[in-house]
């Protein structure tokens, strides 16, 4: 029986905020919500309770989700109050089906994520969910003039006169033809981007990019993150055929070849999937080959997915705070941290380690 109580509990036992345990079991547990829909997105404004006095020392009170929704949670929505077990933790502001859209923003309308690719016609990973959302993504933007009439039509929509106050604009792709096309649409979009004006860093999430010739090709994009999309270090076989392709020791020789270039590298992965000895045993293996802290998303099971999906200790939420452990060892000693803005389905909220992590955590 998931409630405050047990929350409270795990908090002290692990000596982490009450906030962060709650919030990891929100992410893991769904919303249990009367809808059509299999997803939901919140701006989320925490309860101002004594419950929650770290988040309001710090006055750290508004969040974001994007959430299963699921028939068997304790956390409930109704008239826009989230409860836990039927006591109230805060407010969804302007909840909404969660969609695959061309864009969305991250860190206050500073970071944006660009779908060029139809990310929700991409299919096949048995975890991935997107193939199922709303999809708003389905025009793809191939050439530079696809580019320019779907960024001028979309900050029109915002008000933007350029691009100058983004620090990133992270490109997600659902799988290219080849990696060559890929290439040179992101050579393609740094160019067109300058001309409005941007100067921020170009972040790729994928794993279609991995030859030396592949990385020289992309020195004009500068400043620019690879992230290795791995999602499983053992259990591969849940990933499409072509993802899947990319074994273990080539993702390390290719993150090598990038940090040699000068850009900055980091890796995803999807915590619930694999015993933790597994992301334990390698992500000590790929510690050495990446210079950013890696993108490490709870798992979030759908309604569509099979019983077998998950590791069976990822049915106790202590499995997602002993990993959270595991990885401050790993990364404790080096400058590498997690981004509050980065990621919304993340083991880390208010602290990493005891240190408090800052930073901007809604998108709006």
């Amino acid at each position: 029986m998931l409630d405050i109580d047990r929350i409270a509990r795990l908090s002290e036992q692990y000596q982490t905020p009450l906030e962060d345990v709650l919030f990891i079991a929100l992410n893991v547990h769904g919303i249990k919500l009367d809808c059509e829909y299999g997803r939901i997105r919140i701006d989320f404004r925490l309860a101002n309770s004594k419950l929650f006095g770290r988040a309001k020392e710090r006055g750290e009170l508004d969040y974001f989700f994007a959430l299963p929704v699921n028939p068997e949670s304790e956390f409930t929505l109704v008239d826009d109050v989230l409860s836990l077990d039927g006591m109230p933790i805060g407010r969804a502001i302007n909840p909404e089906e969660d969609t695959s859209d061309l864009y969305y923003f991250r860190r206050k309308k500073t970071a944006l994520n660009f779908n060029p690719n139809s990310r929700s016609s991409c299919a096949g990973c048995r975890f991935c969910y997107t193939s199922r959302l709303t999809p708003h993504d389905e025009q793809k933007v191939e050439t530079g003039a696809d580019l320019k009439i779907s960024l001028e039509s979309w900050m029109s929509k915002h008000g933007f006169a350029d691009l100058s106050r983004l620090v990133r604009i992270a490109v997600v792709t659902g799988n290219y033809k080849n990696s060559d096309d890929l290439c040179q649409f992101l050579v393609e979009c740094k160019r067109i981007l300058r001309e409005y004006r941007f100067d921020g860093e170009i972040f790729y999430l994928g794993s279609q990019i991995t030859t030396p010739e592949q990385f020289m090709r992309l020195s004009e994009v500068q400043p620019f993150c690879i992230c290795f999309s791995l999602e499983t270090f053992e259990r591969r076989d849940l990933l499409r055929p072509d993802k899947k392709a990319l074994g273990l020791d080539d993702a390390r020789k290719a993150m090598d070849c990038a940090l040699g270039l000068g850009y900055e590298v980091n890796l995803s992965y999807i915590v619930g999937l694999e015993p933790l000895r597994v992301m334990d045993r390698n992500m000590c293996r790929f510690k050495e080959h990446i210079n950013r802290f890696p993108i490490v998303n709870t798992f979030q099971k759908h309604k569509f997915q099979g019983p077998t999906l998950a590791d069976p200790a990822a049915d106790h939420l202590e499995y997602y705070l002993d990993a959270r452990r595991i990885l401050e060892r790993l990364f404790g000693s080096t400058n590498m941290r997690p981004l509050p803005w980065e990621n919304y389905r993340s083991l880390w909220f208010l602290t990493f380690d005891r240190e408090p992590l800052h930073g901007i955590r809604t998108p709006y």
